[in-house]
C-alpha cells in the first residue's frame, strides 16, 4: 500500500477533524503529497498538535466554495480525495444549527462530485458517511437496506451518501462511500463522546456524568483502523470499476451499551469514579451496530487489532496526555510564580 500512495496527490477535506487528521498522518507515512483543506484553525487538533500542518499544502477555506475546489484540483493535479468535512460538533450540537450541517455536508459533496464528473474522471474519491445514515431501525445494519434518517445530522449524512452512490453508478465515477461505527482513539478532544470524556474524567479524577441512561448500544471502530480501511478501499477503487458507487460498513461489530464501555474504561484506568446518570439526552438512536460481511468478502478487510486492545491503548494515551499537561503546567508555575515559602507549599500540594 505504501508504494501505491507514494507521490500521489491527495486532497483531504476536514483536515482538522478526527478522521481527517489520522488519514493525513497515514498518507504522509506512505509518501503521499497531501493538500489539506482547513476551514478554521483548531489548535487542539492532531493536524496542528503533531506537526502535520508543516508537512502538507494547506488550503484555507470552505468545502462549499466551488471556485476554491476547482482551483485546488487544477493547481495540485489531485489524484484522490478523502471527503471527511462536516459542520457540527455532534448530534446535540447539530440540533441548534441544522442548516449549517446540511449545507456544509451536502453542498460540498455535490460540488466535489460534479467537479470530478466534468473535468477529473480518473480521480478517486471516498465520502465518509456514517452509521447514523441508517436511522433508527433493526440492527445490525446492512449496506443494502434502505436509509431511514430523521435527525438533521442523519439526513445530512444520508444525503451525501446517496449523492455519491448516484454519481458513481450513473456517471461511472471512481467514488464510494464508507459508513463506520463510532470512532475512538488518540487526539479526539470532542469530549461529548463517551470514550474521550470518560478517559478525561479518569485522568483528572473528575466526577463523570452520563447524558443518557447508560443503556444505549453502540458499535465502535478505532480511528487508526478507520484510516487504514479508507486507504485500502481507495486503492482498490482505483483499479476495480465494480466498486464504483458502492457502500461499505466498517466496525468491530461489537454491540456494547454505554455503561459497559464506561466500566471497561474505569477498569483500564483503575478508577473508582462511578458516573452519575442524568438521562437528559434527546433524539439519539437507542441501538446501532453494523454488519461488515461485505467489507470482509469484497475487500478482504479486517481490523488489525482488537477493540479491547485499541481501547486500552486509547485510555492509556489520554492518561499520559493529561499527566504531561499537568506536569507542563506545574513547570510553568514554578518558573512564573515568585519564590516564597507559601508558594512552595501551594505547589507541593497540587
Amino acid at each position: 500500500m505504501s508504494e501505491f500512495w507514494r507521490d500521489r496527490s491527495v486532497f483531504v477535506t476536514g483536515a482538522t477533524g478526527f478522521l481527517g487528521g489520522w488519514l493525513i498522518h497515514d498518507l504522509l507515512e506512505r509518501g503521499a503529497n497531501v493538500t489539506a483543506l482547513v476551514r478554521r484553525n483548531r489548535a487542539d487538533s492532531q493536524f496542528f498538535l503533531s506537526g502535520l500542518d508543516q508537512r502538507t499544502e494547506i488550503i484555507t477555506g470552505d468545502a462549499c466554495d466551488r471556485k476554491l475546489l476547482e482551483h485546488t484540483f487544477k493547481q495540485r493535479k489531485i489524484d484522490t480525495v478523502f471527503h471527511t468535512a462536516m459542520a457540527g460538533g455532534g448530534v446535540q450540537a447539530t440540533l441548534a444549527e441544522p442548516i449549517d450541517c446540511l449545507r456544509s455536508t451536502v453542498e460540498s459533496t455535490w460540488h466535489l462530485l460534479d467537479i470530478i464528473r466534468r473535468d477529473h474522471r480518473e480521480c478517486v474519491m471516498l465520502v465518509s458517511s456514517s452509521d447514523k445514515a441508517y436511522g433508527a431501525q433493526a440492527t445490525p445494519y446492512f449496506e443494502a437496506q434502505p436509509l431511514m434518517p430523521q435527525h438533521p445530522q442523519e439526513v445530512a449524512k444520508a444525503s451525501q451518501d446517496l449523492l455519491t452512490q448516484s454519481f458513481g453508478k450513473i456517471y461511472d465515477l471512481n467514488v464510494a462511500v464508507t459508513r463506520c461505527g463510532n470512532f475512538f482513539g488518540p487526539y479526539d478532544f470532542n469530549f461529548t463522546r463517551i470514550i474521550p470524556y470518560m478517559a478525561k474524567c479518569c485522568a483528572l479524577t473528575e466526577q463523570p456524568e452520563l447524558r443518557s441512561n447508560g443503556k444505549f448500544v453502540r458499535d465502535f471502530l478505532a480511528v487508526e483502523e478507520a484510516a487504514r480501511a479508507h486507504l485500502m478501499l481507495a486503492e482498490q477503487l482505483s483499479y476495480r470499476p465494480e466498486l464504483r458507487g458502492e457502500v461499505f460498513n466498517f466496525s468491530y461489530e461489537v454491540q456494547m451499551s454505554v455503561m459497559e464501555v464506561v466500566n471497561d474504561i474505569l477498569e483500564i484506568a483503575q478508577s473508582s469514579q462511578k458516573p452519575a446518570i442524568t438521562n437528559t439526552v434527546t433524539h439519539e438512536i437507542p441501538s446501532m451496530s453494523l454488519c461488515c460481511d461485505k467489507a470482509r468478502g469484497v475487500l478482504s478487510w479486517a481490523p488489525q487489532r482488537s477493540f479491547e486492545d485499541r481501547l486500552g491503548a486509547t485510555v492509556n494515551w489520554y492518561l499520559q496526555w493529561f499527566r504531561a499537561k499537568s506536569l507542563t503546567m506545574l513547570s510553568f508555575m514554578w518558573v512564573t510564580v515568585p519564590e516564597s515559602a507559601e508558594t512552595l507549599v501551594i505547589l507541593s500540594s497540587i
